[in-house]
């Protein structure tokens, strides 16, 4: 088999055969094809089927109809202790930053 390459392909291959890392140019574009199939195999191995994929597109939920569903056993009593200024101040109760101006 005889394939041509660009010149650029061809140096590289040439440059790497002579650093030692592999052992002739067949070696290195064997390497290279066997590491391609192996991708493209893992790749196809993990996609969705199409109806795998129709039905999660329909049980996807929004958002906050999911932040709602989590949030929904929490008592108004815990709500009540939050920081009025916490989405303001988001840093400050986070990574305890020093408040920023509000004005």
């Amino acid at each position: 088999m005889t394939i041509h390459l660009p010149k650029d392909v061809e140096s590289s291959i040439n440059a790497e055969v002579l650093s030692g890392h592999f052992a002739s140019p067949d070696d290195l574009v064997a390497a290279a094809v066997r590491d391609y199939l192996q991708r493209k195999e893992q790749q196809a191995s993990h996609a969705k089927p199409a109806a795998s994929e129709e039905a999660s597109a329909r049980s996807h939920k929004p958002i906050w109809e999911r932040i709602q569903e989590l949030t929904a056993d929490v008592p108004d009593e815990v709500w009540d202790k939050l920081p009025t200024d916490l989405a303001e101040q988001h840093d400050h109760y986070i990574y305890g930053t020093p408040k920023r101006s509000t004005t």
